[in-house]
């Protein structure tokens, strides 16, 4: 319980944001059931409300035109205004940028992507996300001062600040400071994190790994690195270096995306291949799943997930991946462990920046000054 002694605007905020809390977590309320939903009195629930609705936060919904005529008047409804503001979701890669822009219950308004090169230096790797950032608000109908936080995906290790500590596929890229990159231009909070990392968040919010708690997110592209969720929160580590066993040049996983693509131009052109019988690629396609399971392997008798999801460019293969994938890990691993791809695509890093902005806004929403 909390106690907010004799000071009464502490216990308004308490009160606000009880009822708050209430309205975000449903469609529609009435003053009676935000009273059993908040257990504060219904004229303290009155004031709540009447404070919400002129912060804009909160508004009161009109009967259905076409509703059931109701005897007496009908019960005044409120619903949490999903549309006060947004949040930003960006995956800034190698060879893309991708971004999203949401409401604040998390419904994707727009998305839009741009390519960019591994010679894009880091200046302008940072005005392309900016300048693709402000043209997906604008698709939105939305504008820089509607965003409310913005969650940032990116190769590399990320620390605990939001700074690229470590980038092996775009060594320029170590050392910036993507908080600082993002924080000014869009005037609001910035959350930053390890692409993979963020992919693995993504899933379970919106993709294959919704339901599960222990997660591994693989991504098989043009290199193999992982996230990891345990109890539905995201581990990423002292160093935000969870997960790269990658670097490990005995793991097989440094090498295998570049052998399996030796001797075809793309990942497409080994699976037509395997589909045409072609023995070669059979082959090739099965030493990738031998190193590959051998990492996948390590990580599942280490962390014991729930689930495996495959992700990146690679994973397009499908169950000619997925189902030796799986016979591998049985023979390796103390117990099953479901491999599933990832249904998200190339979309999961973005929605998991998306979904880690969400938290910083509902952070500040139901943070009351004084007591948390």
């Amino acid at each position: 319980m909390i106690n907010t002694g004799s000071d009464p605007s502490l216990l308004r905020r308490v009160n606000q944001s009880a009822v708050l809390r209430a309205l975000y977590d449903a469609e529609e309320l009435t003053l009676t059931e935000l009273v059993k939903a908040t257990a504060v009195a219904r004229n303290t629930v009155e004031n709540a409300v009447a404070g919400l609705v002129e912060q804009g936060w909160v508004e009161e919904v009109a009967p259905a035109a076409d509703g059931p005529r109701q005897v007496g008047r009908p019960a005044k409804r409120y619903r949490f205004r999903s549309e006060a503001g947004c949040v930003l979701g960006l995956d800034i890669g190698v060879h893309k940028i991708l971004a999203i822009v949401a409401d604040l219950r998390g419904t994707v308004l727009a998305t839009r992507r741009t390519a960019v090169g591994p010679d894009h230096s880091p200046a302008e790797r940072i005005a392309d996300a900016r300048t693709l950032a402000r043209r997906t608000l604008r698709s939105a109908a939305l504008g820089v001062t509607d965003v409310r936080a913005t969650g940032v995906a990116t190769t590399g290790v990320v620390s605990a600040s939001g700074t690229v500590t470590v980038s092996g596929r775009l060594p320029d890229w170590a050392g910036t400071d993507l908080v600082a990159a993002f924080m000014k231009p869009f005037g609001a909070p910035v959350v930053v994190g390890n692409d993979c990392s963020l992919a693995a968040v993504g899933e379970q919010w919106q993709g294959v790994a919704r339901g599960h708690q222990d997660v591994i997110y693989i991504h098989v592209g043009h290199r193999i690195a992982a996230g990891i969720l345990l109890d539905g929160r995201l581990r990423a580590g002292r160093n935000g270096a969870a997960g790269e066993i990658g670097v490990l040049r005995s793991s097989g996983w440094h090498t295998a995306p570049g052998r399996l693509l030796e001797h075809w131009d793309s990942a497409e052109g080994v699976f037509r291949a395997v589909h045409a019988g072609d023995h070669r690629a059979e082959q090739a396609l099965a030493d990738f799943t031998t190193d590959l399971a051998q990492g996948v392997a390590a990580m599942v008798l280490t962390v014991d997930p729930e689930q495996v999801v495959i992700g990146g460019g690679i994973s397009l293969a499908g169950e000619l991946l997925l189902a030796p994938l799986r016979n591998r890990l049985s023979d390796l691993c103390l117990f099953p462990v479901e491999v599933a791809a990832s249904s998200l695509g190339d979309e999961a890093a973005a929605l998991g920046g998306v979904r880690l902005a969400l938290n910083t806004v509902e952070q500040e929403l139901f943070r009351v000054p004084g007591v948390n």
